[in-house]
């Protein structure tokens, strides 16, 4: 009933009730698609359960926590030269904003609050189209914080893109306003971003059977404007690759190296900085499971005391199921599991 429910309104929202007419049917998998002249309305979504340990705070122990969420997906596409995206999502019983993105011959337009461009947690920034090195800060302060965004995908060669907030009546908001180019010329590979008082460009290409790129921003810091630069260099060996940068941020030199490979199915990869932070990870099959291992000197932002930070878990695929796994974990990270030490059971629909 509730899936009826759902259904009939977003049908209701994007073209009325003669929509609902044209349902055809639902789809193996578990996702639903109703037509209309070619157009789709698509429900997916995933749900969970699981058991967690909150991470050790300030030396007070946290009780183990059962608890449930779940996350539903809406898209509504209307496809053509001149075609349209609607998507929103309900997420731990809170239904998000609505994102619009229309594509053309000539242009592409995203809008909304929550993902413009397919932003994470946020709209993209056109400014992130700059590709910048390690240890250098990148464009904007505020990464993925744009309400709109418009490229231009083929611009005699070239994409260049420009992205925003929603509301321009603040000095702050202003200057959030962001622009972005991408494209090749005679070999090179050319990135450029710029966002208020900051910009960035490099330059990339292959040279001798490795790719060289190199890197220049003026980057303000709120106060002046910061010079940086940055030069790196990617090398295969073998069945290995080698990366090795240099840098100078505000007059710090700076350096980093880390060597990627895969053995018996596992991608591996390790590497240190003039930071004296040193990672490691490791991820890929074992057994019936899936192991996943990430190791970083550097203290854990989530813990009061000194830790490295690491995530380690393994997952079990369910066979003969569509997407359902069991997982048990440690991370005080929050990245690619929950914080803390939990096991899980996940659904996808």
């Amino acid at each position: 009933m509730k899936k009826a429910l759902l259904t009939t309104t977003a049908l209701v929202a994007l073209s009325g009730a003669a929509f609902a007419d044209s349902i055809d049917a639902v789809v193996a998998g578990g996702t639903s698609h109703h037509t209309h002249s070619a157009a789709t309305v698509e429900f997916h979504g995933d749900a969970n359960i699981k058991y967690n340990v909150p991470l050790v705070l300030g030396g007070n122990k946290a009780d183990g926590v059962v608890s449930s969420d779940v996350d539903l997906d809406v898209t509504m596409t209307s496809p053509g030269s001149y075609s349209a995206t609607v998507s929103y999502g309900m997420e731990g019983n809170a239904i998000a904003g609505a994102t619009v993105s229309v594509t053309t011959p000539i242009f592409n337009v995203s809008v909304g609050t929550i993902d413009a461009r397919g932003g994470a947690n946020g709209g993209a920034d056109a400014s992130d189209l700059y590709a910048d090195i390690d240890h250098m800060t990148g464009i904007g302060a505020d990464e993925d914080s744009s309400d709109w965004y418009v490229a231009l995908p083929n611009f005699g060669g070239w994409t260049v893109a420009a992205s925003g907030k929603a509301n321009m009546t603040t000095t702050a908001d202003k200057e959030k306003t962001s622009i972005g180019l991408t494209g090749s010329v005679g070999g090179l590979s050319i990135t450029a971003g710029g966002m208020h008082k900051s910009g960035g460009a490099s330059v990339s290409t292959a040279l001798m059977g490795a790719t060289v790129k190199v890197a220049m921003a003026s980057i303000h810091n709120g106060t002046k404007a910061v010079s940086e630069t940055g030069v790196q260099v990617d090398i295969p060996l073998g069945g290995m690759s080698l990366s090795v940068n240099s840098t100078q941020t505000d007059g710090n030199n700076n350096w980093g190296a880390s060597v990627s490979t895969t053995v018996a199915g596992f991608a591996i990869s390790a590497g240190t900085d003039s930071d004296t932070d040193s990672q490691f990870k490791i991820a890929g099959p074992m057994g019936p499971v899936s192991l996943h291992i990430d190791w970083d000197s550097s203290d854990s932002a989530l813990t009061t005391a000194t830790d490295a930070t690491i995530e380690a878990g393994v997952t079990y695929a369910v066979p003969g199921t569509k997407g359902t796994s069991i997982s048990a974990s440690y991370s005080n990270d929050d990245d690619d599991f929950d914080a803390g030490t939990q096991v899980k059971m996940a659904f996808k629909f």
